[in-house]
Order: structure tokens, then sequence, then C-alpha cells
């Protein structure tokens, strides 16, 4: 009786353990192809989130003091450059800051005018002290939020069209995916000051 030695690996498992490989890849291939855009995203709502807490630090402050010159964007006018004027003007941002926030890869927005709004990576909404908490308060610039339904802007390439970033009054931020954009209706007529 001959025995062989099964140290080797036959011609089978080497055609199973390559079909694995290949699957692996197969289910990987999305997530590596999407990953630097998913990260560009991920930043812009992590700079929403600041840009939020510093109008909300505002607004409480309007609140506590009764000053009606700070507060959020729809209570001082409603005009881009108020509210980031008074972001600079309160210290709640140094101007520094304040660029980097609105700005995206693609996007620069340049520190001796942090007031031009049709450059900008956000757009900001005239939400007020009275708008609802699910009101959209900032936007990626490749999508305007409308009362009908959100629309993408196929001219906006900072995020690649691959989706967009929605962040709320209450606080709350998501990504959202292309096929996404007409769930995210906006809660009275709160309009985008960066166009």
């Amino acid at each position: 009786m001959i025995h062989r030695s099964s140290s080797g690996m036959g011609f089978v498992e080497l055609l199973v353990i390559l079909a694995l490989i290949a699957i692996l890849i197969f289910l990987a291939l999305p997530t590596i192809s999407c990953g630097p855009v998913s990260g560009v995203m991920t930043q812009r709502l992590s700079n929403m989130k600041q840009l939020h807490l510093a109008t909300q630090q505002m607004a409480l402050d309007a609140g506590a003091n009764n000053n009606t010159n700070i507060g959020w964007p729809g209570d001082i006018g409603g005009s881009f450059s108020n509210w980031t004027g008074q972001l600079l003007d309160g210290n709640y941002l140094s101007r520094k800051d304040l660029c980097k926030l609105l700005s995206a890869p693609r996007m620069r927005v340049a520190m001796d005018d942090p007031f031009v709004t049709n450059n900008t990576a956000a757009l900001v909404y005239a939400v007020s002290t009275n708008s609802p908490d699910d009101a959209v308060f900032l936007s990626s610039s490749n999508f305007t939020n409308t009362p009908s339904g959100g629309v993408l802007n196929p001219k906006d390439k900072s995020h690649d069209n691959k989706g967009f970033v929605v962040f709320r009054k209450a606080g709350d931020g998501t990504i959202l995916q292309v096929r996404q954009a007409g769930q995210t209706n906006i809660i009275g007529s709160d309009v985008p000051l960066c166009h």
C-alpha cells in the first residue's frame, strides 16, 4: 500500500481559495472606489457640525442678552454676509476657521473675503428661532433643498455628485446618496442664502 503525503495543496483547494479572494475583491470594490468621496463628505459633515455649534452659541447668546443683532441666519437679516459677519464679529469663529469650514478640496474660501457666497462648499439656509428643529440649516453645495424636495446641482464638482450632506437646525446631520435627494423636504419656506 502506497501512502501519499497530503502536505501540498491540491488543484481544487487552490481554485476555492482563488474564488474566495475574487468574491472578497468584488464585495470590497464599491467601498474602495467611494473612499475618497466618503472622506470628503465626512469632513463636510464635521465642518457643518462646527458651523452649527458656533451658530447655536450665537443664538443662545442672543436669547440670553436679548440681542437682535446676533442669532440664527434668519433672525439677523437672512443674508450670508450678515451671518458670517456676526460669527466673526462676536468671536464665535476666527476668520481662518470660518474659511476652512466653508471650504472643500475643490472649493477654497479666500481668507480676505469669507463673505463671498457663490464659492462655498456649504449652502446656509435662513432658519430662525421659530423654525422647526427638522428644518435644514446647512447642506453641501452640490444640493439645494426646496419645499418640494432636494435637487442636486450637476455643475458643482466639490463632492463628485456621489452624495450630499444635510445638517438640520436641531444639530443632526447625515450623508445621503444621490437617489435620496428628493426625500429631505424642508419644513417651511427657508431658502438658501448662498445662491
